[in-house]
């Protein structure tokens, strides 16, 4: 997700999940609804099996690595943030380390893993490059980016809202999900440039629903939106949190939303 500031220049306000109640709130509300039914997905289009070893890179509070583990695999999570690592839990061995620098050996790895995370990375080339790195030759390498033109509730939610909010108070702050979307061929282009064999792609789709309509706008508060909605005068926040409100209500439940992801797959030549 991407901000524009009235310089007119996006900047990434995603991706830097270092603040605790982040985390907190990432775990809670974002996990269980929203990452974790796509882990399943993302695991077994990889084709995890008993005994692998597998990395899971940018992996949060540890959704794929969850399931990566039910699933027998070996399993590494991989953060820049301790706050989100602290969610893992105990028998999932951590480390703290960039996408492009992972603390791993060459050729060590049967599965990498990266879950809704390439979007965000600064380059999402030499973190592919990375993963094949510690690969070993005919290891699989998966991953998952939100698709190109789809509805992403809560977000495109909060971005109507705050679009609206900005038109209000006067300025120029707009926000769109397009940077943290892709096309099955912009998934496929990344994966062979970074040197991956066998690459294919697909779209699937998938539905989910927040038990309340609390729980999902507490979702927003496990990005790093909750610190900037947190930085908005009271009254400001207050009216794009009813804006949100208004627009996911129905009646007192809340809507099932279509989810859609572009999963891509290469193997280590």
């Amino acid at each position: 997700m991407s901000a524009r500031g009235s310089s007119g220049v996006k900047t990434p306000i995603g991706g830097q999940f270092q603040v605790a109640s982040v985390a907190d709130n990432y775990r809670t509300y974002l996990e269980p609804v929203l990452f974790s039914p796509w882990a399943h997905r993302l695991v077994a289009y990889a084709g995890v099996r008993p005994g692998d070893i597998v990395v899971d890179v940018a992996a949060g509070t540890g959704a794929v690595a969850r399931v990566a583990a039910r699933a027998g695999g070996e399993v590494t999570a991989t953060d820049v943030s301790a706050h989100m690592l602290e969610h893992v839990p105990a028998g999932i061995r951590t480390l703290v380390c960039p996408a492009t620098a992972l603390d791993l050996a060459d050729e060590s790895v049967d599965v990498v893993l990266c879950q809704q995370g390439l979007q965000f990375m600064l380059d999402p080339l030499s973190a592919l490059r990375e993963a094949l790195r510690v690969l070993r030759p005919g290891g699989v390498i998966a991953v998952s980016v939100w698709a190109t033109d789809e509805r992403l509730d809560p977000f495109d939610a909060f971005a109507e809202a705050l679009q609206r909010d900005a038109v209000a108070a006067g300025s120029g702050r707009t926000i769109s999900n397009a940077p943290v979307a892709t096309t099955v061929h912009g998934i496929v282009d990344q994966l062979i440039v970074a040197g991956a064999a066998e690459v294919r792609a697909t779209r699937q789709e998938l539905a989910v629903r927040w038990p309340t309509v609390d729980s999902e706008i507490a979702a927003l508060f496990g990005t790093p939106f909750g610190p900037f909605l947190d930085s908005l005068p009271g009254g400001r926040r207050e009216g794009v949190l009813a804006d949100v409100r208004q627009q996911l209500d129905r009646d007192g439940h809340t809507a099932t939303h279509l989810t859609t992801s572009v999963l891509g797959r290469g193997v280590k030549r």
